[in-house]
């Protein structure tokens, strides 16, 4: 790029130094990757106007993840401009820029000298933040170039054939559409983010791959690796789908046609071999599909402290994840669950009642579950259900008796199965069950104990680095989410703590990493459907 500098001048937007803070490189340690920019700044001149300064000063005062990135963002540039001196004269140039060290980079903090907007038909009020940034970049311009604003037609024409070779770096579509007014170039910034990590690969293999997994239990490595050479390296406790060639996958469908999934296998990094599931039989729900099984055999393996679940809603996540420690304390594996809901908004000291009372709503998932359960797998309940879809509520059939007719007590026997079931979850609740904020699990240590995270995607990456290292002695967390439904301000499908929890603990063998897809949601056919079309939008806008 021509002009003064010589090298490509970037001015950045406040959003675009709290979204991706790595911007600026931090004042000590290696440089920071940043994932494949949309823009490569490598070389450039980057230009912060004061008034963004400002803004990052008003953010860090909040206790938010843009508060957090704005303190951040103040620290690295505080360190960056006190390696050197400076004085009034050079602050409001380009010519003394400051080396960012490790990079081939220059930065710039640029305040607008009074005089400059006067002459300008553009004249925003100081409180007017995107109007001083608009400012700054056209300032920024006319350094470039190096004269200064006098408002003559000669000059207006300069200015035009120059201001290509300044670009405002900003999110903010309001922003955008006031800066290109102005005759400023624009463009957004971000990262690509690799797609990401699964637990789960679903692969078509040559039939006599399968066959020896069928036969032997197992494939090791380098006949995997030898058969498969396209294939990507195997990740510890990754979990391998796998259908014959030629032959049609029937493994989402809901007529499960393996109740046993021999031909899904978890790729054990000590024995250093795809092996076939182990545990999954022996969960307490049938599993009705891949994912299922996947998630039923992380759940049970003692070996994994820690399950990550994400997919969306309706495949089972919460469901198994409570059905799994309810059974789990019974058996004496656990001492009981506890449950953090992260998805809570509410002001817990503000509700009414004790803790439990102010806790309920949040966890009516988890009872739900409970409540599910019992009608599957008590034969009572599942009897009276039948009879109730049956015969009705009044149960006035002589051919067969409603099963209320053999309660001992006659006034249990009148009230509703709902209400029986609601009173049969409470005591199962209070015994094995309990919960807590959010803000008292930091700092608590879960020994012996089996910790639930649900809706892990609504914390940011601080708070999830902080809850996933209080697993305790004997104890196991399970994490589960949906990436696709965030309620949190200022996270997004790339910074959530969820996928940050999955990038973390990839490839460790103690974790296994479930991933629910949309063919597997069992809720009923209009949230598949919903889901489904969901995924599609969201393709449509990243293509």
């Amino acid at each position: 790029m021509s002009g003064k500098i010589g090298r490509p001048i970037y001015v950045l937007d406040t959003n675009i130094l709290v979204d991706y803070v790595d911007v600026i490189p931090p004042p000590i340690g290696r440089k920071v990757e940043l994932r494949e920019p949309t823009i490569d700044l490598e070389g450039a001149h980057l230009v912060i106007p004061d008034v963004v300064v400002r803004e990052l000063s008003n953010f860090k005062k909040e206790k938010s993840e843009r508060g957090r990135a704005a303190r951040e963002a103040l620290r690295r540039i505080r360190a960056l401009i006190e390696k050197r001196d400076t004085n009034m004269a050079c602050s409001y140039g380009l010519e003394n820029p400051i080396w960012i060290r490790g990079t081939n980079q220059k930065l710039s903090i640029l305040p607008v000298h009074c005089d400059f907007k006067e002459s300008l038909p553009f004249n925003p009020s100081e409180d007017d933040m995107d109007g001083q940034i608009i400012l700054a970049a056209l300032s920024t311009i006319f350094k470039t170039i190096g004269i200064e604003n006098d408002g003559t037609a000669e000059q207006q024409q300069i200015l035009t054939a120059k201001c290509d070779e300044v670009t405002l770096l900003t999110n903010d579509n309001g922003l955008a559409i006031r800066a290109r007014e102005c005759g400023i170039r624009t463009s957004r910034y971000g990262y690509k983010f690799p797609e990401p990590y699964t637990g789960r690969r679903d692969i078509v293999v040559p039939k006599d791959l399968l066959t020896e997994f069928f036969v032997e239990k197992r494939i090791s490595r380098e006949l995997f690796e030898e058969t498969m050479p396209r294939e990507t390296t195997l990740v510890a406790n990754e979990f391998i789908v796998m259908r014959a060639e030629g032959e049609e996958y029937l493994g989402a469908c809901s007529q499960e046609p393996d109740p046993y999934y021999t031909y899904i296998g978890r790729y054990d990094a000590q024995e250093d071999a795809i092996v076939s599931l182990q545990y999954a039989s022996d969960f307490p729900v049938r599993p009705r599909n891949p994912g299922q099984a996947i998630y039923a055999e992380a759940l049970m393996n003692p070996d994994f402290a820690a399950v990550i679940c994400t997919g969306p809603a309706g495949c089972g996540k919460t469901f198994m994840a409570t059905i799994y420690g309810y059974n789990a304390c019974r058996d004496g594996e656990f001492i009981g669950v506890t449950v953090i809901p992260c998805e809570s908004q509410s002001k817990i000291g503000a509700l009414p009642g004790d803790l439990d009372e102010k806790m309920d709503p949040d966890v009516q998932p988890l009872k739900n579950a409970l409540r599910n359960y019992l009608l599957l797998s008590d034969s009572k309940f599942k009897k009276e259900l039948e009879n109730l879809r049956k015969y009705g509520a009044e149960c006035k059939s002589t051919s067969k008796k409603c099963s209320c007719d053999t309660q001992d007590d006659e006034a249990q026997s009148k009230r509703s199965i709902k209400s029986r079931l609601k009173d049969r979850v409470d005591l199962i609740w209070e015994n094995w069950f309990s919960s807590i904020p959010i803000e008292n699990a930091r700092g608590r240590d879960f020994a012996y104990e089996l910790a639930i995270y649900d809706e892990f995607q609504d914390q940011n990456i601080s708070q999830a680095d902080t809850l996933i290292k209080r697993l305790g002695a004997d104890g196991k967390i399970i994490l589960t989410g949906d990436v696709e439904q965030i309620h949190a301000p200022y996270l997004d499908r790339t910074n959530n703590g969820l996928v940050y929890a999955s990038r973390l603990l990839r490839d460790n063998p103690m974790v296994a990493q479930v991933c629910f897809t949309e063919d597997e949601i069992i809720r009923h056919p209009l949230v598949k459907a919903i889901a489904t079309r969901q995924k599609d939008a969201h393709k449509k806008r990243t293509t």
